[in-house]
C-alpha cells in the first residue's frame, strides 16, 4: 500500500515563490510608472498654472503702454514651501506698433523647473484699447 502525499515538495514551492515574485515585481513597476507619470502631470499642471497666472496678470494691467516696461524679459524663481518651488518663470513682451494697421503686445511666458521637458510656453496677443 502507498502513503497518501501531504503537502508540497520543494519542486513545487519553488516553481509557485518564483512566479508570485514575478508577478509582484510586475505591479511594482507599473505602480513606479504610474507614480512617475502623475508626478509629470503635476508639474505640467503647476507650470502651466504659472504661465496663465502671468499672462492675465498682464491682460489685467491698466496702464498699455507700459507693458514692455513693466514685464518684459522679467524672471522669477520660487522657494521655500510654496506649491510653486522649483519653478522659474520667464517673461517677454514685445510691441508692434504703433500704426496705421496694427497695435498690439505680444506677450510669452516661459516655465521652467521641476522636471519639465520641455518647458511650457503660454503666447498671447493683447491689442491697443
Amino acid at each position: 500500500m502507498t502513503r497518501a502525499r501531504r503537502g508540497f515538495s520543494l519542486v513545487e514551492v519553488i516553481v509557485a515563490m518564483t512566479i508570485l515574485t514575478g508577478s509582484l515585481l510586475g505591479f511594482a513597476m507599473i505602480a513606479q510608472k504610474f507614480t512617475r507619470s502623475n508626478t509629470d502631470v503635476l508639474s505640467r499642471t503647476l507650470g502651466s498654472e504659472i504661465a496663465t497666472a502671468r499672462i492675465e496678470q498682464i491682460k489685467g494691467a491698466r496702464s498699455y503702454s507700459t507693458l514692455v516696461s513693466t514685464y518684459n524679459n522679467v524672471t522669477e524663481s520660487w522657494s521655500g514651501t510654496s506649491a510653486w518651488t522649483g519653478f522659474t518663470r520667464r517673461t517677454l513682451v514685445t510691441r508692434t506698433g504703433p500704426s496705421t494697421t496694427a497695435d498690439y503686445v505680444t506677450v510669452t511666458v516661459i516655465v521652467s523647473g521641476r522636471g519639465l521637458n520641455p518647458e511650457i510656453r503660454r503666447s498671447t496677443a493683447i491689442a491697443a484699447f
